[in-house]
């Protein structure tokens, strides 16, 4: 590891050279080290020099980066007219740049500060759609409209699948191709269709291949002796990789080894053996893909089947009990090679590598799929031309035909090199394979000392858009081998203006230890490159682990919104941020936030669909593109614009599964049976939905669920104008897709839906932000809080069809594809398991990157806040689950975990926590209750009719203005009192007592400064619950404890947990409530007067219920431990 010192140096030369306007040179920037900046100063560098503006095209990934720039730009070359020389060293570089451009400005009286149109600078989509708009004949793919993204996009790729079925009627290949592909699949079309638009998405890494097709038998075989070829290539480079690893002083001692296993295998009779492969053997195995079997059972040799390094073998492998020698010689050269960096990767790695060559039966199939893939393509060609709309890879693939071949530039090619002088790119490690294709026809005909130069920067550590298809080993070829006719010089910067000193050592640290150890472009591994920090950061930022112990979900989310309070009480005036993996994870967190009154801005997080306002919108929509769907229609008679009761429901639809329910509400006999209320509520129904059921035949659908929304007092269900907004981007949804006033299928707009994501309503006062790690990238916050880093990642479906783009040494990317195939045969496929470890070994380095990114977000203080398992137990912790970025984590954090799970005491306490189970409690379904509309009839009384939906929810009779503290309080006490009923606890024990409190406390989320207050108020109670007769009466009894009972009482359905039911001698059955309140001043007997009379009601309804089960006599009262006062009611 380098000093700080070395680092500095090697910093101040990498941006001495990044701004050297001569030189070419690509820059890795890791987080925070002021890449934008940089790329600014090279810009201004430029704008001194060139004979005009647009010789100098600077490409962005996203528009808002490239307004940005711009902005920046101008507001530099604005500071430099002004003379506002800044006092940092970085911004006195940039005035300097600045000033000099503005003086190049005067000379040629550019006016760019007037005239900011002429500064180049624009996304790589942008510009590519440009080219292509510019040559719509040329460009071979007619015009580029709107780009289509996310939900929109995939409705469009399926469409275009489910067109190709037309072929089906037409004699010829095609037809057949389909053919060929439904039979194999069974004639699953839903399979069928996922399989095409899947390669519809990705067809710039297709068509290279098929071009216009595969229809020529010529042209099959060279495909397939391609696609082998590739297959045997990655073999090779597999074990050309494992041939460097391992250490040539082993070769000997292992053959040694190997040919005692193979004497002894066949003395067994068991010549069949995979290292019977190796026999006669004098050196290892080579690089060439017939090695690969061998190499195999080196690996079976040295490794479990579990993956692990062998401890232990036996006869089954060549070595019998008898000598026991060799076994350890074995262990021994096991313990050394143990040692090798990255050799246990890799002999893993190598065990799925595939035959390098397809079955009969395999191709014939891949090869119909292939047929099948420009008809698709024509299809989604059709429906972009229709539409006027494209996608990325439209404009990427229209922009490269535009230029044309690297060996015969086009029209647009050599315009360009002409007018190009300077090239630069930002986030170079997000480019995909065709937009890396672009910069090199960009920089074909470039050659050295020509005066043209190309500046790419990013940070491979923060590559994380493989589903975007993004390749971060393009970053590293280019750093190795140039793009196109330009070599680059590669730079590293190492400071890092962003995090506090001690922060940045702690990256460094953690960093180097979870990142690969080197750069591997073929399977995107990226090694850490070293930061320091500042000198104004000097002794700051901090970093706090906290691991939870077997929390729940809520339990986590209550820990998290402790840490959240204390963060914004002690930093009033600076920005918080809360990051996770996925959405998902959030829901229990934003719920107590919500409860704590804490405000929020969430950024792209909650689902269109989750929404209630589109939830009553989809039941609307779907409900009048078919009168036949009757869950649609019943959502609507139970949704809050006509709110029947299920018994009113269930007497309309009851004994006719035929009939519409539509036809139903014109059944005068069943309307009779149907209470006053329901008639009134669907007579008017009726009405409103008439109109936009036989609307106009011109009528979009769209306008038809806007009028009948509008009909139904919609707009009086929505709270404020941001609901308003989701409901017009329902609808716009809808008008996109919508065919002929209808949907083709239904399922589509949900899909759609799915993906459409929606961020709270901005407000500038509001200091906490949630967000993805994803959605985080290129932003910083004074604090930034990790949440549920134990949380796994949900398990993708298996997909059946499966491919890579591997990258060759000589950086020529190259497709390996498995067949698609009946589910029951993926799992027997060599290439498709090998295709699929290799996808989930560069996920996992992804996930790794993810975490850098989420982490060097923080400005001043990290807190990373992740559940660790317990075993059964509850004597240890267990390693994180394998998908989660807690595992990531893993080998730099266990020790802290150890030390806290040691201090927390839990395994002295396991015994007495044994039987913490989660409570179960009944569910509770609440029914809205909304003001209707003026014109509609009233919501009817719960009493009307007897409706078995409501629930009762007296069990939560509280007053929240007692405070969380006591309420907390409370609930430890109730915990405890149940288990010393069931004799399962003992508090004698005062010091576990406190510990398991404490625990219960923070899974609780009281905050850290209270959890003392909080566990001293429940031993007061429980102290003397125990110094009490009646308490001890209470608990050490015969009854039952925390029991949940259930029953109909007025025509509902109630639903309670009652605290203990105590028995006394003369059988009375004692229903008894807990209650942890307590009383200052006089008057104790009011107090408790008061006390009964408020829970009385609550009282009352358990003894109805309980009253099912026993013919006992029961008795109700309230037990107050704080007060040892015992209150019949």
């Amino acid at each position: 590891m380098l000093t700080d010192f070395e680092l500095l140096q090697a910093d101040e030369q990498s941006r001495a050279d990044a701004l050297d306007v001569e030189r070419s040179a690509i820059v890795q920037a890791p987080a925070g080290s002021g890449k934008t900046e940089l790329l600014i100063q090279r810009y201004l560098k430029l704008l001194a020099i060139v004979n005009n503006p647009e010789e100098i095209l600077a490409l962005t990934f996203t528009r808002k980066a490239a307004s940005e720039m711009q902005l920046r730009v101008i507001g530099a070359l604005r500071r430099a007219r002004d003379g506002i020389a800044p006092a940092a060293e970085h911004e006195r570089t940039t005035f300097r740049a600045a000033t000099a451009a503005l003086a190049r400005d005067r000379q040629l009286a550019w006016n760019l500060i007037q005239s900011p149109g002429r500064l180049r600078i624009q996304t790589i989509d942008a510009f590519g759609a440009g080219i292509a708009r510019s040559q719509p004949l040329s460009s071979g793919l007619g015009g580029i409209g709107a780009t289509l993204t996310g939900a929109e996009m995939s409705a469009m790729y399926r469409a275009a699948a489910a067109a190709t079925f037309d072929s089906l009627d037409a004699a010829g290949a095609p037809g057949e191709s389909v053919e060929r592909v439904l039979v194999h699949l069974d004639n699953h079309t839903g399979l069928y269709i996922s399989h095409i638009s899947r390669m519809l998405a990705y067809r710039d890494q297709w068509l290279a291949m098929t071009g216009s097709g595969l229809s020529d038998p010529q042209n099959a075989i060279a495909a397939r002796k391609q696609l082998e070829k590739n297959i045997e290539n990655i073999v090779v480079q597999q074990l050309s990789r494992l041939c460097r690893l391992f250490p040539e002083g082993r070769a000997t001692e292992l053959l040694a080894l190997i040919s005692y296993a193979i004497e002894n295998l066949h003395k067994s009779d068991k010549p069949e053996h995979p290292l019977c492969e190796l026999a006669g053997d004098s050196k290892l195995p080579g690089s060439a893909a017939g090695d690969r079997v061998a190499w195999q059972a080196i690996s079976g040799l040295l490794l479990t089947k579990g993956g692990d390094w062998r401890q232990s073998i036996n006869k089954n492998d060549g070595f019998p009990a008898g000598d026991k020698g060799q076994k350890k010689s074995l262990y021994a050269l096991v313990d050394q090679l143990r040692e090798v960096p990255d050799l246990h990767e890799n002999l893993l790695r190598i065990r799925s590598l595939p035959e390098p060559r397809y079955v009969d039966e395999q191709w014939d199939v891949l090869l119909a799929l292939l047929k099948l893939l420009p008809l698709a393509v024509a299809e989604l060609q059709r429906l972009f031309s229709e539409r006027g709309v494209s996608d990325h890879i439209q404009v990427a693939l229209a922009a490269n035909h535009a230029l044309g071949p690297l060996d015969q530039p086009g029209e647009i090619a050599l315009m360009l090199d002409y007018q190009l002088r300077h090239l630069l790119v930002d986030e170079m490690q997000d480019t995909s394979l065709s937009q890396y294709g672009l910069l090199k026809k960009l920089t074909a005909g470039w050659s050295p000392g020509d005066g043209r130069t190309l500046f790419c920067v990013g940070d491979p550590m923060q590559s994380i858009y493989r589903f975007r298809d993004a390749e971060v080993g393009q970053f590293l070829l280019a750093r190795l081998n140039g793009i196109g006719g330009v070599k680059l010089d590669s730079l590293v910067l190492r400071r890092n203006f962003r995090s506090g000193e001690h922060l940045v050592h702690w990256f460094n640290t953690i960093f180097s230890q979870i990142l690969p150890l080197q750069d591997d472009a073929s399977s995107g591994a990226i090694s850490y490159s070293e930061s320091v920090p500042v000198e104004e950061h000097a002794n700051s930022g901090e970093y706090r682990m906290h691991p939870l112990f077997d929390a729940s979900p809520d339990e986590e989310a209550r820990y998290t919104l402790g840490v959240i309070r204390k963060c914004l009480q002690e930093h009033p005036g600076e920005d918080l941020a809360v990051l996770v993996r996925s959405r998902t994870i959030l829901p229990a967190l934003t719920h107590e936030l919500r409860l704590a009154a804490i405000p929020y801005q969430a950024l792209d997080i909650d689902k269109l669909t989750d929404l209630p306002e589109i939830i009553d919108l989809l039941a609307l929509t779907r409900a009048l593109c078919h009168e036949s769907d009757r869950l649609a229609w019943l959502a609507l008679l139970r949704g809050p614009w006509v709110g029947l009761t299920w018994c009113d429901i269930h007497c309309m639809v009851k004994n006719d599964a035929s009939s519409t329910v539509f036809e139903l509400l014109d059944d005068a006999s069943r309307m009779a049976s149907l209470s006053v209320d329901a008639v009134d509520r669907l007579t008017k129904f009726r009405e409103r939905m008439v109109a936009a059921t036989r609307g106009s035949a011109t009528e979009t659908l769209r306008d038809r669920v806007e009028l009948a929304w509008f009909a139904l007092g919609g707009p009086a269900m929505l709270r404020d104008a941001e609901q308003l907004d989701h409901v017009y981007r329902f609808l716009d949804v809808i008008g996109n897709i919508e065919s002929a006033g209808s949907l083709a299928d239904v399922n589509d707009l949900e899909r759609m839906l799915d993906r459409e994501r929606v961020s709270s309503k901005p407000d500038p006062d509001c200091r906490l932000q949630i967000m993805t790690m994803h959605k985080a990238k290129g932003l910083q916050f004074d604090h930034v809080v990790l949440h549920g880093l134990g949380r796994a990642a949900r398990i993708s479906d298996k997909a059946v069809l499966s491919w890579l783009i591997n990258t060759g040494s000589d950086g020529r990317s190259e497709m390996i594809i498995s067949t698609v195939g009946p589910r029951s045969e993926v799992e027997n496929d060599p290439l498709h398991q090998f295709i699929e470890t290799t996808q989930r070994d560069k996920e996992r380095l992804e996930l790794d990157r993810l975490l850098y990114v989420a982490c060097t977000r923080a400005v001043k203080s990290l807190q990373l806040i992740g559940n660790v398992g317990l075993t059964a137990d509850g004597q240890s912790y267990r390693s994180p689950e394998g998908r989660s970025l807690l595992h990531r984590l893993w080998p730099a954090i266990e020790p802290v975990v150890a030390r806290a799970f040691a201090e927390s005491g839990i395994a002295e306490s396991a015994a007495s926590c044994a039987d913490d189970e989660p409570q179960l409690v009944a569910p509770v379904l609440r029914r809205l209750r909304v003001e209707p509309p003026s014109d509609a009839p009233p919501l009817p009384r719960c009493g009307d009719r007897p409706d078995q939906s409501a629930t009762g929810n007296e069990s939560q009779v509280e007053y929240h203005w007692v405070g969380a503290a006591a309420r907390h309080a409370g609930t430890i006490v109730h915990r405890w009192l149940q288990r010393m009923s069931d004799g399962i606890a003992d508090i004698d024990d005062q010091d576990r007592l406190r510990r398991t409190s404490r625990r219960w406390a923070r899974a609780l989320g009281v905050r850290e400064d209270e959890i003392e207050a909080v566990c001293d108020r429940a031993a007061i109670a429980l102290e003397k619950i125990s110094a009490d007769a009646r308490g001890r009466w209470l608990l050490f009894g015969d009854g039952r404890t925390e029991l949940a009972v259930s029953g109909v009482i007025d025509g509902q359905v109630r639903s309670v947990i009652i605290d203990r039911i105590r028995i006394d001698d003369e059988g009375v059955h004692w229903i008894v409530d807990y209650k942890t309140s307590t009383h200052e001043g006089g008057d104790l007997e009011g107090f408790l007067q008061q006390e009964a009379d408020r829970y009385k009601p609550q009282l009352d309804l358990y003894a109805a219920l309980y009253a099912n089960l026993t013919d006992a006599p029961v008795r109700t009262a309230l037990y107050f431990p704080l007060l040892q006062k015992f209150c019949e009611v």
